[in-house]
């Protein structure tokens, strides 16, 4: 299913950050899986990969109720507890409490030793660089506990943007419509003409769609299918700038 504006040319790009510009490295079901064999249960790390999309759509439903870095440092704790179960439960193995304090312990305890590293995605730059050439505007709105304006310049793409919007920041979580009027409206950019990509269809889609705006899924990790969505469906991101260039054609005025 596609979602892109029909009376006019596309004039602004809107990012998500994890799992769309950049990936944990390794990626979180990986740490998973290590964890729960190391807890003494069998799982592999394909069953996490899946489990991990139900695991983030609890996340986004809890998040989008009351922010989980706002809450206090015991309810913090039980809601990873609930989550570390969500996962397991989604990946077919015990849940209970106790198993879910266990693989808990031992995850947060290789995140403590390894800590988080990411990678930069390899489709990044050429999509970024397509839509600057074509004069399409681009734009960070993330959900994140913290500002990300430092971490995307180490991660080499901040010149690339016109805008970087954190939740944290401006107090709003995706899908509520405020984060991305956050980025329409400095870059004086209507919903209309503007498209948002991410990989959650509960916070991207769903909170996109709700303003008026193109949604697209980058669906990376294979987890979804092209008709589940009101959203356009994509592997790559730079299959979607060169859908946005292609739409943009159509009409014949250029992108001030």
């Amino acid at each position: 299913m596609t979602s892109l504006p029909n009376n006019g040319p596309i004039r602004l790009v809107t990012f998500d950050l994890y799992d769309t510009l950049v990936e944990a490295d390794p990626p979180r079901w990986e740490r998973f899986a290590s964890a729960a064999n190391r807890a003494g249960l069998p799982s592999d790390v394909d069953a996490f990969r899946v489990a991990d999309r139900l695991a983030e759509d609890f996340y986004t439903i809890e998040n989008g109720q009351a922010p989980i870095r706002d809450r206090a440092a015991e309810d913090i704790e039980a809601f990873r507890i609930a989550y570390t179960a969500r996962m397991l439960e989604a990946a077919g193995l015990p849940h209970d409490l106790e198993t879910a304090h266990r693989v808990r312990e031992i995850y947060v305890g290789e995140l403590d030793a390894r800590k988080w590293r990411y990678r930069v995605f390899d489709d990044v730059t050429p999509t970024l660089g397509l839509l600057e050439e074509h004069g399409v505007k681009r734009a960070i709105v993330s959900n994140a506990d913290a500002d990300v304006t430092n971490f995307c310049l180490q991660m080499g793409f901040a010149k690339h943007m016109d805008l970087i919007v954190t939740s944290a920041l401006i107090g709003w979580e995706k899908p509520d419509s405020r984060t991305f009027f956050a980025a329409l409206e400095p870059l004086g950019v209507t919903p209309a003409d503007a498209i948002h990509i991410g990989d959650q269809a509960l916070s991207d889609v769903a909170g996109a769609r709700a303003i008026g705006m193109g949604a697209a899924l980058i669906d990376r990790y294979d987890r979804h299918r092209d008709d589940e969505h009101d959203a356009l469906r994509v592997t790559s991101l730079t299959a979607l700038a060169e859908i946005v260039v292609a739409h943009n054609r159509q009409f014949l005025s250029v992108i001030p």
